[in-house]
Protein backbone atom coordinates (compact mmCIF):
# COMPACT_ATOMS: atom_id res chain seq x y z
CA UNK A 1 0.00 0.00 0.00
CA UNK A 2 1.55 3.21 -0.61
CA UNK A 3 2.51 5.71 1.89
CA UNK A 4 -0.15 7.76 3.20
CA UNK A 5 0.15 11.97 3.63
CA UNK A 6 -1.42 12.45 6.95
CA UNK A 7 -2.68 16.35 7.02
CA UNK A 8 0.15 17.55 9.79
CA UNK A 9 2.34 16.26 6.90
CA UNK A 10 0.77 17.55 4.14
CA UNK A 11 0.48 21.21 5.83
CA UNK A 12 4.65 20.72 6.02
CA UNK A 13 4.94 19.70 2.86
CA UNK A 14 2.64 23.12 1.54
CA UNK A 15 5.39 25.46 3.31
CA UNK A 16 7.93 23.94 1.63
CA UNK A 17 6.50 24.19 -1.88
CA UNK A 18 5.58 27.31 -1.19
CA UNK A 19 8.43 28.66 0.06
CA UNK A 20 10.76 26.91 -3.05
CA UNK A 21 8.04 28.43 -5.60
CA UNK A 22 8.72 31.43 -4.46
CA UNK A 23 12.19 31.48 -4.25
CA UNK A 24 12.46 29.78 -7.59
CA UNK A 25 10.05 32.79 -8.97
CA UNK A 26 12.50 35.80 -7.30
CA UNK A 27 15.49 33.38 -8.90
CA UNK A 28 13.48 33.58 -12.63
CA UNK A 29 12.46 36.57 -12.27
CA UNK A 30 15.99 38.21 -11.55
CA UNK A 31 17.25 36.19 -14.70
CA UNK A 32 14.51 37.35 -16.84
CA UNK A 33 15.26 40.86 -15.84
CA UNK A 34 18.86 40.87 -17.39
CA UNK A 35 18.04 40.51 -20.75
CA UNK A 36 16.15 44.14 -20.58
CA UNK A 37 18.92 45.50 -18.43
CA UNK A 38 21.52 44.31 -20.11
CA UNK A 39 23.99 42.27 -18.02
CA UNK A 40 25.34 39.05 -17.47
CA UNK A 41 23.20 36.85 -15.08
CA UNK A 42 25.39 34.99 -12.35
CA UNK A 43 25.14 34.54 -8.63
CA UNK A 44 27.06 37.73 -7.80
CA UNK A 45 23.81 39.47 -9.31
CA UNK A 46 21.72 37.59 -7.25
CA UNK A 47 22.68 38.25 -4.26
CA UNK A 48 23.74 42.14 -5.14
CA UNK A 49 19.72 41.59 -5.11
CA UNK A 50 18.77 39.65 -2.19
CA UNK A 51 16.24 42.22 -1.01
CA UNK A 52 14.06 40.52 -3.45
CA UNK A 53 13.49 37.39 -1.41
CA UNK A 54 12.31 39.39 0.95
CA UNK A 55 9.28 38.18 -1.13
CA UNK A 56 9.67 34.70 -0.22
CA UNK A 57 8.27 35.24 3.44
CA UNK A 58 5.22 37.08 2.26
CA UNK A 59 4.08 34.67 0.08
CA UNK A 60 4.59 32.07 2.22
CA UNK A 61 2.63 33.76 5.05
CA UNK A 62 0.03 35.23 2.49
CA UNK A 63 -0.81 31.70 1.66
CA UNK A 64 -1.35 30.36 5.11
CA UNK A 65 -5.15 30.04 4.42
CA UNK A 66 -4.77 27.69 1.30
CA UNK A 67 -2.91 25.08 3.15
CA UNK A 68 -5.46 24.53 5.88
CA UNK A 69 -7.63 21.26 5.76
CA UNK A 70 -10.66 22.36 4.36
CA UNK A 71 -8.90 24.12 1.72
CA UNK A 72 -5.71 22.30 0.16
CA UNK A 73 -7.99 20.08 -1.80
CA UNK A 74 -10.46 22.20 -2.69
CA UNK A 75 -9.82 23.93 -6.20
CA UNK A 76 -11.59 26.72 -6.12
CA UNK A 77 -10.75 28.02 -3.07
CA UNK A 78 -6.93 27.11 -3.72
CA UNK A 79 -6.92 29.46 -6.61
CA UNK A 80 -8.89 31.97 -4.54
CA UNK A 81 -6.36 32.17 -2.02
CA UNK A 82 -4.05 32.20 -4.31
CA UNK A 83 -4.93 35.30 -6.17
CA UNK A 84 -5.79 36.84 -2.30
CA UNK A 85 -1.95 36.37 -2.20
CA UNK A 86 -1.03 38.05 -5.00
CA UNK A 87 -2.90 41.22 -3.80
CA UNK A 88 -1.07 41.00 -0.34
CA UNK A 89 2.33 40.59 -2.26
CA UNK A 90 1.52 43.47 -4.28
CA UNK A 91 0.29 45.63 -1.64
CA UNK A 92 3.39 45.37 0.70
CA UNK A 93 5.70 45.68 -2.99
CA UNK A 94 3.49 49.30 -2.87
CA UNK A 95 4.68 50.00 0.44
CA UNK A 96 7.95 49.10 0.44
CA UNK A 97 8.17 50.75 -3.39
CA UNK A 98 7.08 53.84 -1.71
CA UNK A 99 10.05 54.09 0.68
CA UNK A 100 12.72 52.42 -1.14
CA UNK A 101 12.10 54.22 -4.72
CA UNK A 102 12.53 52.57 -8.33
CA UNK A 103 16.02 52.40 -8.42
CA UNK A 104 15.78 49.50 -5.48
CA UNK A 105 12.89 48.20 -6.39
CA UNK A 106 12.02 48.34 -9.96
CA UNK A 107 8.67 48.01 -10.93
CA UNK A 108 9.43 45.51 -13.68
CA UNK A 109 11.13 43.08 -11.65
CA UNK A 110 8.10 43.20 -8.91
CA UNK A 111 5.69 42.41 -11.97
CA UNK A 112 8.47 38.78 -12.96
CA UNK A 113 8.00 37.70 -9.06
CA UNK A 114 4.01 39.03 -8.70
CA UNK A 115 3.88 36.16 -12.14
CA UNK A 116 5.99 33.81 -11.26
CA UNK A 117 5.00 32.90 -7.73
CA UNK A 118 1.55 32.70 -8.78
CA UNK A 119 2.52 30.15 -11.66
CA UNK A 120 4.54 28.15 -9.89
CA UNK A 121 2.38 27.71 -7.07
CA UNK A 122 -0.05 27.19 -9.03
CA UNK A 123 1.54 24.57 -10.87
CA UNK A 124 2.56 22.83 -7.41
CA UNK A 125 -0.76 22.84 -6.02
CA UNK A 126 -1.98 20.91 -9.12
CA UNK A 127 0.61 18.74 -8.89
CA UNK A 128 0.20 17.75 -5.40
CA UNK A 129 -3.59 17.91 -5.74
CA UNK A 130 -3.28 15.05 -7.95
CA UNK A 131 -0.76 12.75 -6.32
CA UNK A 132 -3.11 13.21 -3.09
CA UNK A 133 -6.06 12.40 -4.60
CA UNK A 134 -4.84 9.32 -6.53
CA UNK A 135 -6.20 6.05 -5.20
CA UNK A 136 -3.45 4.22 -4.39
CA UNK A 137 -2.48 6.84 -1.49
CA UNK A 138 -5.89 7.70 -0.48
CA UNK A 139 -6.48 7.63 3.13
CA UNK A 140 -9.33 4.94 4.27
CA UNK A 141 -11.51 5.50 7.03
CA UNK A 142 -14.04 3.58 8.68
CA UNK A 143 -17.11 5.28 10.76
CA UNK A 144 -18.22 3.58 13.84
CA UNK A 145 -20.92 5.21 15.93
CA UNK A 146 -24.52 5.73 16.71
CA UNK A 147 -27.34 6.12 14.25
CA UNK A 148 -28.17 9.53 15.59
CA UNK A 149 -24.46 11.16 14.53
CA UNK A 150 -23.53 8.36 11.64
CA UNK A 151 -24.96 10.75 8.83
CA UNK A 152 -23.40 13.98 9.90
CA UNK A 153 -20.04 11.73 9.50
CA UNK A 154 -21.23 10.57 6.37
CA UNK A 155 -21.71 14.18 4.73
CA UNK A 156 -18.24 15.65 5.62
CA UNK A 157 -16.86 12.90 3.01
CA UNK A 158 -18.81 14.77 0.21
CA UNK A 159 -16.80 17.88 0.80
CA UNK A 160 -13.44 18.58 -0.95
CA UNK A 161 -11.37 18.58 1.86
CA UNK A 162 -11.59 14.85 1.94
CA UNK A 163 -11.21 14.05 -1.69
CA UNK A 164 -8.00 11.82 -0.43
CA UNK A 165 -10.16 9.78 1.49
CA UNK A 166 -11.70 6.59 0.67
CA UNK A 167 -14.68 5.60 3.06
CA UNK A 168 -14.67 1.60 3.50
CA UNK A 169 -17.93 1.75 5.36
CA UNK A 170 -19.62 2.04 8.77
CA UNK A 171 -19.77 0.17 11.87
CA UNK A 172 -23.38 1.19 14.14
CA UNK A 173 -25.36 1.00 16.71
CA UNK A 174 -28.73 2.03 17.02
CA UNK A 175 -31.84 1.87 14.60
CA UNK A 176 -30.57 0.33 11.18
CA UNK A 177 -31.15 3.20 8.59
CA UNK A 178 -30.32 3.18 5.03
CA UNK A 179 -27.08 4.15 4.69
CA UNK A 180 -24.99 4.82 1.15
CA UNK A 181 -22.07 2.84 2.01
CA UNK A 182 -21.54 -1.06 3.29
CA UNK A 183 -22.66 -1.50 7.09
CA UNK A 184 -19.48 -3.63 7.94
CA UNK A 185 -20.53 -5.07 11.78
CA UNK A 186 -21.32 -4.11 15.37
CA UNK A 187 -19.02 -1.77 17.17
CA UNK A 188 -17.77 -4.61 19.47
CA UNK A 189 -15.62 -5.58 16.15
CA UNK A 190 -14.14 -2.64 15.07
CA UNK A 191 -10.63 -3.42 15.98
CA UNK A 192 -11.04 -6.35 13.67
CA UNK A 193 -12.99 -4.91 10.58
CA UNK A 194 -10.27 -2.03 11.09
CA UNK A 195 -7.12 -4.06 10.79
CA UNK A 196 -9.09 -6.57 8.20
CA UNK A 197 -9.79 -3.76 5.98
CA UNK A 198 -6.21 -2.22 5.83
CA UNK A 199 -7.81 1.02 7.81
CA UNK A 200 -5.79 4.41 8.35
CA UNK A 201 -8.47 5.94 10.45
CA UNK A 202 -11.46 5.48 12.31
CA UNK A 203 -14.25 8.34 13.16
CA UNK A 204 -15.91 8.07 15.84
CA UNK A 205 -20.05 9.40 15.79
CA UNK A 206 -21.26 8.89 19.32
CA UNK A 207 -23.64 10.66 20.89
CA UNK A 208 -23.82 8.79 23.88
CA UNK A 209 -21.35 7.70 26.10
CA UNK A 210 -18.73 5.68 24.82
CA UNK A 211 -18.80 1.96 26.77
CA UNK A 212 -15.31 0.65 28.26
CA UNK A 213 -15.64 -2.31 25.63
CA UNK A 214 -15.41 -0.32 22.80
CA UNK A 215 -12.70 1.92 24.45
CA UNK A 216 -10.51 -0.81 24.30
CA UNK A 217 -11.04 -1.73 20.59
CA UNK A 218 -10.68 1.53 19.52
CA UNK A 219 -7.22 1.85 21.74
CA UNK A 220 -6.07 -1.69 19.97
CA UNK A 221 -6.70 0.20 16.16
CA UNK A 222 -4.04 2.98 17.74
CA UNK A 223 -2.61 0.43 18.42
CA UNK A 224 -2.42 -1.28 15.40
CA UNK A 225 -0.90 2.34 13.71
CA UNK A 226 -4.84 3.43 12.59
CA UNK A 227 -5.36 6.78 14.11
CA UNK A 228 -9.08 7.27 15.84
CA UNK A 229 -10.49 10.52 15.92
CA UNK A 230 -13.35 12.03 17.37
CA UNK A 231 -16.07 13.29 14.28
CA UNK A 232 -16.21 16.82 16.37
CA UNK A 233 -12.69 17.05 15.50
CA UNK A 234 -12.55 15.94 11.90
CA UNK A 235 -15.85 18.40 11.58
CA UNK A 236 -13.93 21.05 12.84
CA UNK A 237 -11.05 20.54 10.13
CA UNK A 238 -13.54 19.83 7.48
CA UNK A 239 -15.73 22.51 7.53
CA UNK A 240 -14.02 25.06 10.41
CA UNK A 241 -17.15 24.88 12.42
CA UNK A 242 -18.23 22.88 15.54
CA UNK A 243 -21.18 20.54 15.51
CA UNK A 244 -23.07 21.94 17.85
CA UNK A 245 -25.55 19.40 17.83
CA UNK A 246 -23.87 16.76 18.72
CA UNK A 247 -22.34 18.13 21.70
CA UNK A 248 -22.29 17.66 25.30
CA UNK A 249 -22.18 20.10 27.98
CA UNK A 250 -19.12 18.24 28.70
CA UNK A 251 -17.27 19.24 26.05
CA UNK A 252 -16.42 22.48 27.03
CA UNK A 253 -14.56 21.12 29.90
CA UNK A 254 -11.84 19.41 27.48
CA UNK A 255 -12.59 21.68 24.10
CA UNK A 256 -13.28 25.11 25.12
CA UNK A 257 -11.89 25.91 28.91
CA UNK A 258 -9.07 23.65 28.62
CA UNK A 259 -8.20 24.57 25.36
CA UNK A 260 -4.56 26.06 24.11
CA UNK A 261 -6.39 28.50 21.46
CA UNK A 262 -7.82 31.28 23.44
CA UNK A 263 -4.31 31.68 24.76
CA UNK A 264 -2.13 31.70 21.76
CA UNK A 265 -3.41 34.96 21.26
CA UNK A 266 -1.58 37.89 23.32
CA UNK A 267 -5.36 40.31 24.34
CA UNK A 268 -2.44 43.09 23.89
CA UNK A 269 -1.83 42.09 20.39
CA UNK A 270 -5.45 41.55 19.83
CA UNK A 271 -6.24 45.14 21.10
CA UNK A 272 -3.43 47.01 18.88
CA UNK A 273 -5.10 45.21 15.84
CA UNK A 274 -8.45 46.58 16.94
CA UNK A 275 -7.27 50.02 17.30
CA UNK A 276 -4.87 49.87 14.24
CA UNK A 277 -7.80 48.79 12.10
CA UNK A 278 -10.22 50.92 13.53
CA UNK A 279 -8.18 54.13 13.17
CA UNK A 280 -7.50 53.64 10.29
CA UNK A 281 -11.12 53.39 8.92
CA UNK A 282 -12.13 55.89 10.96
CA UNK A 283 -10.50 58.42 8.92
CA UNK A 284 -12.15 57.11 5.49
CA UNK A 285 -15.67 56.50 7.27
CA UNK A 286 -16.01 60.66 8.34
CA UNK A 287 -16.19 61.60 4.48
CA UNK A 288 -17.81 58.14 3.76
CA UNK A 289 -20.41 58.78 6.55
CA UNK A 290 -21.20 61.88 5.85
CA UNK A 291 -21.98 61.21 2.51
CA UNK A 292 -24.23 58.14 3.92
CA UNK A 293 -25.95 60.31 6.38
CA UNK A 294 -27.18 62.69 3.62
CA UNK A 295 -28.41 60.31 1.88
CA UNK A 296 -30.41 58.84 4.58
CA UNK A 297 -31.70 62.62 5.16
CA UNK A 298 -32.70 62.68 1.66
CA UNK A 299 -34.37 59.12 1.36
CA UNK A 300 -36.16 58.69 4.77
CA UNK A 301 -35.54 61.93 7.03
CA UNK A 302 -34.55 61.89 10.36
CA UNK A 303 -33.28 60.20 12.83
CA UNK A 304 -29.85 59.31 10.71
CA UNK A 305 -28.62 57.01 13.49
CA UNK A 306 -30.27 54.17 15.22
CA UNK A 307 -29.02 52.34 18.45
CA UNK A 308 -29.68 49.07 19.96
CA UNK A 309 -28.69 47.63 23.06
CA UNK A 310 -26.84 44.13 22.52
CA UNK A 311 -24.74 41.44 24.93
CA UNK A 312 -21.43 41.62 24.63
CA UNK A 313 -18.63 39.53 26.74
CA UNK A 314 -19.14 37.84 29.80
CA UNK A 315 -23.03 39.13 29.39
CA UNK A 316 -22.31 43.06 29.98
CA UNK A 317 -25.36 45.27 27.63
CA UNK A 318 -23.60 48.29 25.53
CA UNK A 319 -24.74 50.75 23.28
CA UNK A 320 -24.37 49.64 19.44
CA UNK A 321 -24.97 52.42 17.27
CA UNK A 322 -25.83 51.95 13.33
CA UNK A 323 -27.25 54.04 10.51
CA UNK A 324 -30.45 53.37 10.01
CA UNK A 325 -31.22 51.05 7.65
CA UNK A 326 -35.23 50.40 8.59
CA UNK A 327 -38.58 52.32 8.46
CA UNK A 328 -38.67 54.69 11.60
CA UNK A 329 -41.74 52.34 12.61
CA UNK A 330 -39.80 49.09 11.87
CA UNK A 331 -40.21 47.79 15.44
CA UNK A 332 -43.77 49.24 16.71
CA UNK A 333 -44.51 45.50 16.89
CA UNK A 334 -41.34 44.96 19.30
CA UNK A 335 -38.16 43.27 18.48
CA UNK A 336 -37.90 40.78 15.17
CA UNK A 337 -36.00 39.10 13.23
CA UNK A 338 -34.96 40.83 9.97
CA UNK A 339 -35.44 37.91 7.09
CA UNK A 340 -34.37 38.44 3.65
CA UNK A 341 -36.01 41.13 1.28
CA UNK A 342 -37.35 42.17 4.70
CA UNK A 343 -40.27 45.14 3.44
CA UNK A 344 -39.07 47.29 6.39
CA UNK A 345 -35.71 48.30 5.11
CA UNK A 346 -35.38 51.44 3.22
CA UNK A 347 -34.31 52.33 -0.51
CA UNK A 348 -30.95 53.24 0.89
CA UNK A 349 -30.85 50.83 3.52
CA UNK A 350 -30.82 47.92 0.96
CA UNK A 351 -27.36 49.36 -0.67
CA UNK A 352 -25.58 50.10 2.81
CA UNK A 353 -26.86 46.66 4.16
CA UNK A 354 -25.21 45.59 0.78
CA UNK A 355 -21.90 47.14 1.38
CA UNK A 356 -21.90 46.77 5.34
CA UNK A 357 -21.77 50.93 5.57
CA UNK A 358 -24.33 50.91 8.26
CA UNK A 359 -21.37 49.66 10.32
CA UNK A 360 -19.47 52.22 10.51
CA UNK A 361 -20.45 53.94 13.20
CA UNK A 362 -19.63 50.92 15.27
CA UNK A 363 -16.27 51.72 14.58
CA UNK A 364 -16.78 53.94 17.60
CA UNK A 365 -17.53 50.58 19.67
CA UNK A 366 -14.71 49.37 18.41
CA UNK A 367 -12.31 52.22 20.14
CA UNK A 368 -13.94 52.17 23.86
CA UNK A 369 -13.14 48.50 23.80
CA UNK A 370 -16.98 47.45 23.58
CA UNK A 371 -16.40 45.86 19.99
CA UNK A 372 -13.31 43.83 18.92
CA UNK A 373 -12.60 44.18 15.10
CA UNK A 374 -13.29 40.50 14.48
CA UNK A 375 -15.54 38.14 16.90
CA UNK A 376 -19.29 36.88 17.13
CA UNK A 377 -21.31 38.91 16.16
CA UNK A 378 -22.92 40.36 19.78
CA UNK A 379 -26.69 39.87 19.69
CA UNK A 380 -29.86 41.83 20.83
CA UNK A 381 -30.35 41.28 24.30
CA UNK A 382 -34.15 40.58 23.62
CA UNK A 383 -32.98 37.29 21.29
CA UNK A 384 -30.58 36.07 23.80
CA UNK A 385 -32.48 34.29 26.02
CA UNK A 386 -34.32 32.92 23.79
CA UNK A 387 -31.06 31.51 22.14
CA UNK A 388 -29.76 30.59 25.19
CA UNK A 389 -32.98 27.86 25.76
CA UNK A 390 -32.85 27.03 22.76
CA UNK A 391 -29.62 26.20 21.02
CA UNK A 392 -26.99 24.30 23.43
CA UNK A 393 -23.77 26.15 24.41
CA UNK A 394 -24.97 29.37 22.90
CA UNK A 395 -23.20 31.39 25.82
CA UNK A 396 -20.01 29.99 25.08
CA UNK A 397 -19.72 32.72 22.49
CA UNK A 398 -19.99 35.16 25.39
CA UNK A 399 -16.42 34.16 26.15
CA UNK A 400 -14.96 36.26 23.81
CA UNK A 401 -15.67 40.09 22.91
CA UNK A 402 -18.03 40.16 20.17
CA UNK A 403 -16.84 41.70 17.05
CA UNK A 404 -17.65 43.94 14.35
CA UNK A 405 -16.96 40.93 11.98
CA UNK A 406 -16.70 37.57 12.42
CA UNK A 407 -16.22 34.18 11.25
CA UNK A 408 -19.57 33.20 11.13
CA UNK A 409 -20.62 36.69 9.32
CA UNK A 410 -18.35 35.76 6.18
CA UNK A 411 -19.54 32.66 6.21
CA UNK A 412 -23.25 32.48 7.00
CA UNK A 413 -24.13 36.09 6.77
CA UNK A 414 -27.39 37.62 8.40
CA UNK A 415 -29.62 35.29 10.49
CA UNK A 416 -33.43 35.43 11.01
CA UNK A 417 -34.21 32.21 12.57
CA UNK A 418 -33.15 30.42 15.80
CA UNK A 419 -32.06 27.68 13.23
CA UNK A 420 -29.80 30.24 11.73
CA UNK A 421 -28.29 31.35 15.36
CA UNK A 422 -27.66 27.45 15.90
CA UNK A 423 -25.76 27.48 12.80
CA UNK A 424 -23.45 30.38 12.82
CA UNK A 425 -22.91 29.16 16.28
CA UNK A 426 -21.23 26.22 15.30
CA UNK A 427 -18.34 29.15 13.68
CA UNK A 428 -18.72 31.24 16.55
CA UNK A 429 -16.97 28.13 18.74
CA UNK A 430 -14.90 27.60 15.83
CA UNK A 431 -13.35 31.39 16.13
CA UNK A 432 -13.24 30.89 20.13
CA UNK A 433 -11.21 27.74 20.21
CA UNK A 434 -8.71 29.08 17.44
CA UNK A 435 -8.43 32.50 17.41
CA UNK A 436 -5.30 34.21 16.29
CA UNK A 437 -4.07 37.25 15.27
CA UNK A 438 -3.40 35.71 11.92
CA UNK A 439 -7.17 34.22 12.20
CA UNK A 440 -8.64 37.63 12.75
CA UNK A 441 -6.32 38.71 9.52
CA UNK A 442 -7.92 35.85 7.24
CA UNK A 443 -11.50 37.29 8.50
CA UNK A 444 -10.96 40.89 7.77
CA UNK A 445 -9.44 39.89 4.49
CA UNK A 446 -12.84 37.73 3.73
CA UNK A 447 -14.88 40.42 5.16
CA UNK A 448 -13.28 43.00 2.74
CA UNK A 449 -14.28 40.69 -0.19
CA UNK A 450 -17.66 40.51 0.93
CA UNK A 451 -18.32 44.14 0.88
CA UNK A 452 -16.44 44.03 -2.75
CA UNK A 453 -19.17 41.89 -3.91
CA UNK A 454 -22.11 43.45 -1.98
CA UNK A 455 -22.94 40.16 -0.14
CA UNK A 456 -24.62 41.68 2.49
CA UNK A 457 -28.53 41.96 3.47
Amino acid sequence: MARIVRPAERAFLLVFADAASAIGAVVLALWTWTFTAGVAFSPAFVLSHTIWFLSVPVWVVALAPTRHTAVVLDLQDILTGIARAGVVLFIVYLVAFFYAGRNTLPRLVALYVLWNCTGLTVAGRLILLRALTRNLSNRRFIIVGDSTAVPTALALFERPALRDAQLLGVVMRGEDHALPVPLLGAPGEIDEIAVRLNATEVVVALDRDVDEDLVARLLRCQEAGIDVVGMAQLYEQVLRRVPVRHLAPAWLLTHLFGSAGPRDTSPLAKRALDLSVALALTVVGIFVGTVVAAAILIDSGRPVFYNQIRVGRAGRRFRLVKFRTMRRDAEANGPQWSPKGDPRITRVGRVLRRMHLDELPNLWAVLRGDLSMVGPRPERAEFVEVLEREVPLYRARLTVTPGLTGWAQVNRGYGDSVDDAARKLEYDLYYVRHHSVWFDLEILAATVGRMLGRRGR
